[in-house]
Protein backbone atom coordinates (compact mmCIF):
# COMPACT_ATOMS: atom_id res chain seq x y z
CA UNK A 1 0.00 0.00 0.00
CA UNK A 2 2.88 2.41 0.75
CA UNK A 3 4.25 1.87 -2.75
CA UNK A 4 0.86 2.64 -4.31
CA UNK A 5 0.52 5.76 -2.18
CA UNK A 6 4.03 6.85 -3.20
CA UNK A 7 3.11 6.45 -6.87
CA UNK A 8 -0.08 8.43 -6.35
CA UNK A 9 1.87 11.19 -4.61
CA UNK A 10 4.51 11.26 -7.32
CA UNK A 11 1.95 11.63 -10.11
CA UNK A 12 -0.49 13.86 -8.24
CA UNK A 13 -3.25 11.27 -8.15
CA UNK A 14 -5.87 11.09 -5.42
CA UNK A 15 -5.17 8.83 -2.47
CA UNK A 16 -8.28 6.83 -1.56
CA UNK A 17 -9.72 6.61 1.95
CA UNK A 18 -8.15 9.73 3.43
CA UNK A 19 -10.38 11.62 5.87
CA UNK A 20 -12.30 14.58 4.42
CA UNK A 21 -11.06 16.89 7.20
CA UNK A 22 -7.75 17.12 9.03
CA UNK A 23 -7.54 17.00 12.84
CA UNK A 24 -6.90 20.77 12.67
CA UNK A 25 -10.38 21.21 11.13
CA UNK A 26 -9.30 22.21 7.62
CA UNK A 27 -10.29 20.36 4.45
CA UNK A 28 -7.84 17.49 3.99
CA UNK A 29 -5.69 17.00 0.91
CA UNK A 30 -2.25 15.62 0.16
CA UNK A 31 -0.82 19.15 0.09
CA UNK A 32 -2.41 19.96 3.44
CA UNK A 33 -1.10 16.73 5.00
CA UNK A 34 2.42 17.61 3.86
CA UNK A 35 2.38 21.00 5.63
CA UNK A 36 -0.01 20.64 8.61
CA UNK A 37 1.72 20.73 11.98
CA UNK A 38 -1.03 18.63 13.59
CA UNK A 39 -1.23 14.86 13.41
CA UNK A 40 2.46 14.07 13.76
CA UNK A 41 3.20 13.38 10.09
CA UNK A 42 5.84 16.15 9.84
CA UNK A 43 7.76 14.77 12.80
CA UNK A 44 7.46 11.18 11.56
CA UNK A 45 8.72 12.19 8.09
CA UNK A 46 11.61 14.23 9.51
CA UNK A 47 12.69 11.46 11.88
CA UNK A 48 12.54 8.84 9.13
CA UNK A 49 14.86 10.92 6.93
CA UNK A 50 17.18 11.59 9.91
CA UNK A 51 17.36 7.90 10.80
CA UNK A 52 17.94 6.83 7.19
CA UNK A 53 20.81 9.31 6.85
CA UNK A 54 22.29 8.13 10.17
CA UNK A 55 22.13 4.53 8.91
CA UNK A 56 24.03 5.53 5.74
CA UNK A 57 26.64 7.29 7.88
CA UNK A 58 27.06 4.25 10.13
CA UNK A 59 28.15 2.24 7.10
CA UNK A 60 31.21 4.42 6.50
CA UNK A 61 31.76 6.78 9.45
CA UNK A 62 32.58 6.55 13.15
CA UNK A 63 30.91 7.85 16.30
CA UNK A 64 27.54 8.40 14.61
CA UNK A 65 24.92 9.83 16.97
CA UNK A 66 21.34 10.96 16.49
CA UNK A 67 20.10 14.07 18.26
CA UNK A 68 23.42 14.98 19.90
CA UNK A 69 23.10 17.82 22.40
CA UNK A 70 25.24 20.85 21.70
CA UNK A 71 27.72 22.11 24.26
CA UNK A 72 26.05 24.82 26.38
CA UNK A 73 27.10 28.36 25.54
CA UNK A 74 28.85 30.47 28.15
CA UNK A 75 27.05 33.77 28.81
CA UNK A 76 30.22 35.66 27.82
CA UNK A 77 30.17 34.12 24.31
CA UNK A 78 28.47 36.09 21.57
CA UNK A 79 27.29 33.48 19.10
CA UNK A 80 24.61 34.22 16.48
CA UNK A 81 21.76 31.76 15.91
CA UNK A 82 20.31 29.18 18.26
CA UNK A 83 21.70 29.71 21.76
CA UNK A 84 19.25 27.45 23.60
CA UNK A 85 20.80 25.62 26.52
CA UNK A 86 19.60 22.16 25.46
CA UNK A 87 19.86 22.69 21.70
CA UNK A 88 20.48 19.61 19.62
CA UNK A 89 21.08 18.78 16.01
CA UNK A 90 19.87 15.73 14.13
CA UNK A 91 23.10 13.78 13.53
CA UNK A 92 26.81 13.93 14.25
CA UNK A 93 29.50 11.72 12.71
CA UNK A 94 33.26 11.51 12.25
CA UNK A 95 34.98 10.76 8.98
CA UNK A 96 32.68 11.99 6.21
CA UNK A 97 34.48 15.11 4.97
CA UNK A 98 37.89 14.19 6.47
CA UNK A 99 39.36 11.11 8.20
CA UNK A 100 38.79 12.31 11.78
CA UNK A 101 36.71 15.42 11.15
CA UNK A 102 33.48 15.64 13.10
CA UNK A 103 30.47 17.00 11.22
CA UNK A 104 27.04 17.85 12.56
CA UNK A 105 23.96 17.64 10.35
CA UNK A 106 20.47 19.07 10.62
CA UNK A 107 17.56 17.91 8.45
CA UNK A 108 14.86 20.13 7.02
CA UNK A 109 12.05 19.05 4.71
CA UNK A 110 9.80 21.52 2.93
CA UNK A 111 6.82 21.18 0.60
CA UNK A 112 7.52 23.03 -2.66
CA UNK A 113 3.81 23.26 -3.51
CA UNK A 114 3.04 25.32 -0.41
CA UNK A 115 1.45 28.68 -1.24
CA UNK A 116 4.50 30.59 -0.04
CA UNK A 117 6.71 28.94 -2.72
CA UNK A 118 4.34 28.77 -5.71
CA UNK A 119 5.87 31.76 -7.54
CA UNK A 120 9.49 31.02 -6.64
CA UNK A 121 12.30 29.22 -8.39
CA UNK A 122 13.01 25.90 -6.63
CA UNK A 123 16.76 26.64 -6.44
CA UNK A 124 16.09 29.81 -4.48
CA UNK A 125 13.82 27.91 -2.07
CA UNK A 126 16.53 25.30 -1.45
CA UNK A 127 19.06 28.09 -0.89
CA UNK A 128 16.68 29.85 1.51
CA UNK A 129 16.30 26.73 3.66
CA UNK A 130 20.03 25.96 3.64
CA UNK A 131 20.75 29.54 4.71
CA UNK A 132 18.16 29.39 7.52
CA UNK A 133 19.84 26.29 8.93
CA UNK A 134 23.29 27.87 8.59
CA UNK A 135 22.19 31.05 10.38
CA UNK A 136 20.65 28.95 13.13
CA UNK A 137 23.55 26.57 13.82
CA UNK A 138 26.71 27.01 11.75
CA UNK A 139 28.59 29.53 13.90
CA UNK A 140 27.75 27.70 17.12
CA UNK A 141 28.92 24.40 15.65
CA UNK A 142 32.16 25.89 14.31
CA UNK A 143 33.03 28.06 17.33
CA UNK A 144 31.78 25.93 20.23
CA UNK A 145 31.68 22.35 18.94
CA UNK A 146 34.85 22.87 16.85
CA UNK A 147 33.53 20.88 13.91
CA UNK A 148 31.81 21.44 10.59
CA UNK A 149 28.10 21.78 9.84
CA UNK A 150 26.12 20.48 6.87
CA UNK A 151 22.42 21.32 6.47
CA UNK A 152 20.47 18.50 4.81
CA UNK A 153 17.52 20.11 3.03
CA UNK A 154 15.00 18.01 1.10
CA UNK A 155 11.69 18.67 -0.58
CA UNK A 156 8.61 16.48 -0.27
CA UNK A 157 8.77 15.98 -4.04
CA UNK A 158 12.04 14.07 -3.67
CA UNK A 159 14.60 16.74 -4.50
CA UNK A 160 17.49 17.91 -2.36
CA UNK A 161 19.53 21.05 -1.87
CA UNK A 162 23.16 21.22 -3.07
CA UNK A 163 24.73 20.32 0.30
CA UNK A 164 22.40 17.34 0.79
CA UNK A 165 23.25 16.19 -2.73
CA UNK A 166 26.99 16.47 -1.97
CA UNK A 167 26.38 14.53 1.27
CA UNK A 168 24.68 11.66 -0.57
CA UNK A 169 27.30 11.59 -3.31
CA UNK A 170 30.11 11.42 -0.75
CA UNK A 171 28.45 8.61 1.21
CA UNK A 172 27.80 6.66 -2.01
CA UNK A 173 31.43 7.11 -3.02
CA UNK A 174 32.64 5.86 0.38
CA UNK A 175 30.23 2.88 0.41
CA UNK A 176 31.24 1.93 -3.15
CA UNK A 177 34.90 2.04 -2.19
CA UNK A 178 34.35 0.06 1.02
CA UNK A 179 32.20 -2.66 -0.59
CA UNK A 180 33.83 -2.76 -4.06
CA UNK A 181 30.48 -1.95 -5.64
CA UNK A 182 29.95 0.32 -8.60
CA UNK A 183 29.22 3.92 -7.51
CA UNK A 184 26.21 4.09 -9.86
CA UNK A 185 24.63 1.07 -8.22
CA UNK A 186 25.19 2.49 -4.73
CA UNK A 187 23.87 5.98 -5.48
CA UNK A 188 20.81 4.59 -7.22
CA UNK A 189 19.84 2.56 -4.14
CA UNK A 190 20.20 5.56 -1.87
Amino acid sequence: EEFRDALRLRYGWQIPNIPAFCVCGKKNSVDHTLICKNGGYLIFRHNKVRDTNAAFLREVCHDVKTEPELIPIDSSQSIPGNVEERARLDISARGLWGPFQKTMFDVRIFHPNADSYKDRDIKSVYAQHENIKKREYEQRVIQVEKCSFTPLVYSTSGGMAPQALAFHRKIAEMVAEKTNEDYRDVISTM
